[in-house]
C-alpha cells in the first residue's frame, strides 16, 4: 500500500490525493490536462479545480496514465461518473488485482449503472474484490483546509477495508466501516439531485422552512428508492446518507447546489455547463433515476420535478407549487 495514484484532478481528486500526500503517503495525481499539471509544478496550486489552495511539495501530478496505473499499489479514481467508463475502458487489464478507491459518485445514464457495476461490466466481477467506495459529507476545499471530517469507506472486503480504513485516517479524516455497497452508491449518488432542487428552493427566494421539508423528503425519497434495490435502511441514517444529504442541500460549495441555484435565477442548463469546467454529477444522475425509478415503478416526485426543470424547461415555483399539491397521506406510508 506505499504507492497510490489518484486518477481525476478535479477538486475532489486533487483534495484527496493532497490530503493523503500531507499525512505522509507517496502519492502521484493523474491531471488528463497538461496545463493545470504544469501549473501544479510551477505553483504547487490546481489553479482550475482548487484555487487558492497550497498543494503538498510531495504530491507529484503526472499525465501518463497507464505506465503510473501498473506501478501503483492503491487506484483511487476521482473521474466524473460520464467519463468513468472510458477510464476502466483504458485501464482493462491492469486494475483488476490492485486495491480500488472510488471516490466518483452517480449512475450512468446509458447503462443505468453504479460506479461498481459498470467497473465490474468493462474489466470483469474481480475488479471488485479489493474495491472500495467512500462517501461522506465532505467538501474537497474544507478536506484540503484540514477541518476535521468523517466518511465511510464501503466493501464485501472485510480485510482490504480495514487496512484502508487505518491508512487513511488521521485526526483530519475519519473513516468509518460499512459493507452496504448499493446503499452507499445511491445515497452518494442522489444526493447530489437533491442538492440541485435544494437551490432551486434558494434560488426561488424561499428560506429554511422550504429547504428543511425537502431534505427530509428528499431523505424518505432516497431510503425508498435505495431499499427497492436492495440497500439497508439504516445506510441512509448514515454519513452517506443523511450527513452527505444535509451537506449538499445546505451548503453553498456544493456545485450541484449553485447550479439549481443559478436556474431558478433564469440561467439555463446549457448556459451553466458552458460557463465552468467543473461537472455538476446531479445533472447525470437525475436523468439516469428518473429512467431508472420509472422502470422499477418507484415514486420519486422531487427528483422527477427536478427532471422536468433541466430538462423540459418547468418553471421552478410552478414544480415547487405542484409538490406541494400532491394528494394528502400519512407521513410513513410508503406512497
Amino acid at each position: 500500500m506505499d504507492k497510490i495514484l489518484v486518477i481525476g484532478g478535479g477538486s475532489w481528486g486533487t483534495a484527496f490525493a493532497n490530503y493523503l500526500s500531507v499525512t505522509g503517503k507517496k502519492v502521484k495525481l493523474w491531471m488528463r490536462e497538461k496545463e493545470i499539471v504544469e501549473a501544479v509544478v510551477a505553483k504547487r496550486e490546481n489553479t482550475v479545480f482548487l484555487p487558492g489552495i497550497e498543494l503538498s511539495p510531495g504530491l507529484i501530478p503526472v499525465v501518463d496514465l497507464l505506465p503510473e496505473a501498473r506501478d501503483a499499489d492503491i487506484i483511487i479514481f476521482a473521474v466524473p461518473s460520464k467519463y468513468i467508463r472510458k477510464t476502466f475502458q483504458e485501464l482493462r487489464g491492469i486494475s483488476e488485482n490492485k486495491i480500488i478507491v472510488n471516490l466518483s459518485k452517480g449512475f450512468e445514464y446509458t447503462s443505468l449503472k453504479t460506479i461498481s457495476q459498470l467497473a465490474a461490466e468493462v474489466s470483469g466481477p474481480e475488479i471488485l474484490k479489493k474495491w472500495i467506495t467512500i462517501s461522506g459529507p465532505s467538501f474537497a476545499r474544507e478536506l484540503a483546509q484540514a477541518h476535521p471530517t468523517a466518511v465511510v469507506a464501503c466493501s464485501k472486503n472485510r480485510e482490504v477495508l480495514e487496512q484502508v480504513q487505518e491508512s487513511f485516517s488521521s485526526a483530519i479524516l475519519r473513516v468509518y466501516r460499512s459493507d452496504d455497497l448499493t446503499g452507499i452508491e445511491v445515497a452518494g449518488s442522489m444526493k447530489n439531485v437533491m442538492a440541485i432542487a435544494s437551490g432551486i428552493v434558494t434560488g426561488s427566494g424561499y428560506g429554511y422552512n422550504t429547504t428543511a421539508s425537502l431534505v427530509t423528503r428528499a431523505s424518505v425519497e432516497i431510503s425508498r428508492f435505495g431499499v427497492k434495490l436492495g440497500a439497508r435502511q439504516e445506510t441512509f441514517w448514515g454519513l452517506a446518507g443523511i450527513g452527505d444529504l444535509m451537506l449538499t442541500c445546505f451548503g453553498t460549495l456544493s456545485r450541484n447546489f449553485q447550479m439549481g441555484e443559478r436556474i431558478a435565477k433564469g440561467e439555463t442548463l446549457e448556459q451553466i455547463e458552458k460557463s465552468s469546467a467543473m461537472v455538476a454529477e446531479g445533472v447525470e444522475t437525475t436523468r439516469a433515476i428518473q429512467k431508472l425509478a420509472g422502470n422499477l415503478g418507484i415514486e420519486m416526485p422531487i427528483t422527477n420535478k427536478v427532471y422536468e426543470i433541466l430538462f423540459n424547461n418547468m418553471s421552478p415555483r410552478d414544480a415547487l407549487k405542484e409538490l406541494m399539491k400532491r394528494s394528502l397521506k400519512s407521513e410513513w406510508n410508503i406512497n
